[in-house]
C-alpha cells in the first residue's frame, strides 16, 4: 500500500506543478474539469448503483455545473454569468425530471436531494482551485493549498500508524485515530512554514500558522463527510483509479474546504 501510494505521488506532484505553474490557465482547467467530471461520475455511481435514470442525471448535471464553474473561471466577468447559467440549469433540469420521470415524486425528489449534494460537493466546490488560481500570487496559493493537504496526509498516515490508539469516529471511519489527525495538523503546520520560507514571504508567521491549523481541522472535516457518503452508499471506495489511492473522490475530500476556505479569506480578508 504504502509502495503504491509513494509511486502515484511521484507521479502525479510534478504534473500537478506543471500544470499549475505554465503561464496560461486552460491546461489546469481542463484537469479540474475532467477530475470534477469523474469524481461526479464516481458518486453517481455510489448513490445510485441499481438506478440508471439518476445515474446519468446526476452525471450530467454534475458536469454542466463543474465546466459551468470552469468557463467562469477562464471567462472573469463582473457578474457570474457561466456558473449562474450553469446552476439555474442544473436546478431546473433536476426539477423537470422529477416532474416528468418519477412517477413516485416523494421518493423522487429524495433522490433528487441526494444527487445535488453530490453535484454540488464536486462540480461547484472542486473549481475553487480555479477561482483561487487567478488572483494575485495565485498559483503560489493553489500549492500552498496542496502542500498543506499532501504533507497533512502524510503526518496523519505516518502517525496514526505508528502511535494510533484513540478512534477519532469510528462509525465513520473506522481507521482514523485522534493521533493521526494531530499527525495531521503537525503536517500542515510544517507545510506552511516551508511555504512560507520558499515563496509566500509576505504572509506572516502567524497567519500561516493560523491558516495552516484552520485548513488541517477543515480539511478532517471534509474527509470524514466524504467517508459518510460512503459509509451511507455502502461503498468502501469511491473509485480505484488511483493506485494506493482510491478513486477521485478519496484524494480530493480532504481539499475542497480548504481551498474554498482560503479562496474566501484571501477575497474577504486580505
Amino acid at each position: 500500500m504504502l509502495r503504491a501510494r509513494l509511486a502515484t505521488a511521484a507521479v502525479a506532484i510534478p504534473a500537478l506543478l506543471a500544470l499549475i505553474l505554465v503561464p496560461s490557465r486552460w491546461p489546469l482547467a481542463v484537469f479540474v474539469a475532467v477530475v470534477g467530471i469523474i469524481g461526479v461520475a464516481e458518486y453517481a455511481t455510489m448513490a445510485f448503483p441499481a438506478q440508471r435514470g439518476e445515474r446519468f442525471l446526476t452525471m450530467a448535471l454534475g458536469t454542466l455545473l463543474t465546466l459551468g464553474a470552469c468557463a467562469q473561471a477562464i471567462y472573469i466577468t463582473p457578474t457570474p454569468h457561466w456558473l449562474g447559467a450553469a446552476l439555474v440549469l442544473t436546478v431546473s433540469a433536476g426539477l423537470v425530471w422529477t416532474l416528468l420521470a418519477r412517477a413516485d415524486f416523494e421518493r423522487g425528489l429524495a433522490d433528487l436531494g441526494v444527487a445535488f449534494v453530490g453535484i454540488l460537493y464536486v462540480g461547484f466546490l472542486l473549481p475553487h482551485f480555479l477561482f483561487l488560481h487567478a488572483l494575485p500570487l495565485g498559483p503560489r496559493w493553489v500549492i500552498f493549498v496542496l502542500a498543506i493537504g499532501m504533507a497533512g496526509d502524510t503526518g496523519g498516515y505516518a502517525v496514526g500508524h505508528l502511535i494510533g490508539r484513540h478512534k477519532l469516529m469510528p462509525r465513520v471511519s473506522p481507521g482514523k485515530t485522534v493521533e493521526g489527525g494531530v499527525g495531521i495538523v503537525a503536517g500542515s503546520l510544517l507545510a506552511a512554514a516551508i511555504c512560507k520560507l520558499l515563496f509566500l514571504g509576505d504572509l506572516g508567521w502567524t497567519e500561516a500558522m493560523v491558516l495552516a491549523s484552520v485548513m488541517a481541522i477543515i480539511g478532517q472535516l471534509g474527509d470524514l463527510s466524504e467517508s459518510v457518503m460512503k459509509r451511507t452508499f455502502g461503498a468502501k471506495e469511491s473509485g480505484w483509479l488511483f493506485p494506493g489511492h482510491g478513486g477521485v473522490l478519496d484524494r480530493i475530500d480532504s481539499l475542497l474546504f480548504p481551498v474554498s476556505f482560503l479562496y474566501y479569506y484571501i477575497v474577504f480578508f486580505r
